[in-house]
């Protein structure tokens, strides 16, 4: 899909001279404002801000007290390569490096067309390149005011906006899509788990082996140069093992031998994690992968396919962790959180028979396929997006 846009008519502009920062500040204490916005409670990449603190919560710092009301828009300076800008629909403080922003319709510039100059690829090369710092690079506001580009009249940023919203609206639409199927797939896997009838079997017992991982050498200096899975493996919530992004490393056969990652092999994380997100991700080996091996911060799980599908096993897993299940089991030693897994597969749960594993794993793959189809939309909704995102603000021709 192309505009065909003509840019004769497009003016080139500083970013200063079609936009205001507004400085007005408010007292917190004194009641007037009841939220605040932070740098985590921005999304990267996302043009609307949704989340907030309470200034009563004990986290606000002292330097919120610049107040933005609705329809503004907050741009954070600081490390400006992560695309955190939006608008706001409520009213709050944010702190001296978060700019609160206005834009100058009588200079050029519709409002609801700001957000996508902000997060173009052109201005944040622009920003993160100017941004001075080396630990917390900030972009100061007389180098964001010093931003040139080409702007569209106003009859033509309108259409221009009024597309782009839609587009990001219909992405906003496909995540809650997402998260409905998600949060339907975990009810219907508690609901089945709750409700299965067999035996109480421990999870190690349901293993042909449980296999630890090694990290190996640089490569080249042992006998076999091999993947080794790292923690990107779990990235995005994955369900399926992908290598993609995978380093080389140099094992001896014997340990080759015994960890080679197999169809059906669970690979769980035993040490990773932060407060949001627990320690013990899973992702399940389907088909053929290129010839790879668990690192030391994993374990191999063989499920026994005489009384397990091997993805039964594994969608137990990963419905415990998404409960919260593998926090009973870990431990944090620095910022590293640990799961022991001895006894957190040391555990019993229901067993169903093959044929009622079967008949659940058919239900799960509904949802697999429909979440499958929500993904498949979504990435041709972002190839639109990035496609016309380029062709305005990519430049003049």
């Amino acid at each position: 899909m192309s505009l065909n846009l003509d840019k004769t008519p497009w003016k080139r502009v500083r970013l200063g001279d079609v936009i205001r920062r507004s400085r007005t500040q408010a007292d917190a204490a004194t009641g007037d404002v009841d939220r605040y916005v932070g740098g985590g409670h921005i999304d990267s990449d996302s043009l609307t801000i949704e989340r907030f603190g309470d200034v009563d919560d004990g986290q606000m710092g002292s330097t919120f007290t610049y107040l933005f009301k609705p329809g503004q828009i907050l741009f954070v300076s600081a490390r400006p390569y992560l695309r955190k800008s939006g608008v706001v629909n409520f009213s709050g403080v944010v702190a001296d490096k978060t700019y609160v922003l206005d834009a100058l319709p009588e200079n050029g510039l519709l409002q609801e067309f700001l957000p996508f100059i902000l997060n173009s690829d052109h201005f944040v090369a622009y920003a993160t390149a100017e941004a001075s710092g080396s630990m917390n690079p900030r972009l100061l506001w007389g180098r964001m005011q010093r931003y040139e580009f080409h702007l569209p009249p106003l009859d033509e940023q309108k259409p221009l906006a009024d597309l782009l919203w839609a587009l990001e609206r219909h992405r906003t639409e496909l995540d809650d899509q997402v998260s409905a199927i998600e949060s339907a797939l975990q009810c219907f896997l508690a609901d089945s788990f709750r409700a299965a009838p067999g035996p109480q079997l421990k999870i190690v017992d349901l293993c042909t082996d449980v296999v630890g991982g090694i990290w190996g050498s640089p490569e080249g200096e042992a006998e076999v140069d091999i993947l080794a899975l790292g923690p990107r493996v779990y990235a995005d919530g994955a369900t399926q093992l992908t290598t993609d992004g995978s380093p080389v490393r140099s094992v001896s056969r014997r340990q080759t031998e015994v960890r080679l990652v197999r169809d059906g092999d669970i690979i769980l994380e035993r040490s990773g994690g932060s407060p949001s997100q627990p320690v013990g991700r899973v992702v399940i080996a389907h088909g053929e992968l290129a010839p790879c091996i668990p690192t030391d911060f994993q374990r191999l799980l063989r499920p026994n396919r005489k009384v397990v599908e091997p993805r039964f096993l594994f969608w137990r897993l990963r419905h415990d962790w998404v409960a919260g299940v593998t926090r009973d089991y870990s431990k944090k030693t620095t910022n590293i959180t640990n799961l022991s897994v001895k006894d957190y597969i040391a555990r019993s749960i229901t067993v169903p028979s093959i044929a009622d594993q079967t008949h659940l794993l058919g239900r799960v793959t509904s949802f697999e396929d429909t979440l499958t189809n929500v993904a498949e939309e979504s990435s041709k909704l972002d190839v639109l997006r990035r496609s016309l995102h380029d062709e305005i603000f990519g430049g003049a021709e």
